[in-house]
């Protein structure tokens, strides 16, 4: 398990240029991190509650699009007039897994009902991009370089967003029907609490 407290989230936004911060309310609730029992590595991270725009839009502007500095985003800009891209981050604990499992690669979205009893669910768009970016600006490392995750979020034309391929040319994101399926594609899944 890959934990991090809200002052390492702090240190990380802060290296982005991501301007939001937690209270010290927060941080003494966040203090102790839960433990989670997973087969799978997990990242686990807090976001505080005044998110300021702690979403897909204004995280694009503020880390850009140009791969020379990563993270960044690739510049496709499909999803600037998309609601989900502008919905804030959920406060509080995300507990998400770091790579696809396995058994959902190349499975289309509705897969995810087989994992609920699992306690596993289908993370925001946003929530995987931070977590990406999180963990790129703690290690350098870049998660989901070959693989997508299927997310929550709906799109345009009845289509389910699709985040990853974290690679040289930025973060991608794009979105598929949902009886689509691909060997590139699998769930990161979230862990119910």
């Amino acid at each position: 398990m890959i934990s991090l407290s809200p002052t390492e989230v702090e240190r990380r936004f802060a290296l982005m240029g991501i301007p939001n911060r937690f209270t010290e309310t927060e941080r003494a609730d966040f203090d102790t991190t839960p433990i989670v029992d997973a087969k799978d590595v997990v990242i686990v991270f807090p976001t505080p509650r005044a998110l300021s725009g702690l979403n897909i839009l204004n995280l694009r502007k503020i880390v850009g699009t140009d791969p020379r500095k990563p993270p960044s985003f690739f510049d496709h800009p499909w999803y600037l007039e998309e609601p989900f891209a502008q919905q804030d981050c959920e406060p509080g604990w995300h507990f998400l897994c770091t790579n696809v499992l396995p058994d959902s690669v190349s499975q289309p979205i509705h897969y995810i009902s087989s994992l609920r009893d699992s306690g596993l669910e289908l993370p925001s768009a946003i929530e995987v991009v931070l977590m990406l970016f999180l963990h790129f600006a703690g290690t350098g490392e870049q998660l989901l370089q070959r693989k997508h995750t299927w997310c929550r979020d709906q799109a345009s034309l009845d289509r389910f967003v699709t985040v990853g391929a974290f690679g040289r040319n930025g973060l991608f994101l794009s979105a598929h029907p949902g009886m689509y399926a691909s060997r590139g594609l699998g769930i990161c899944a979230k862990l119910m609490r």
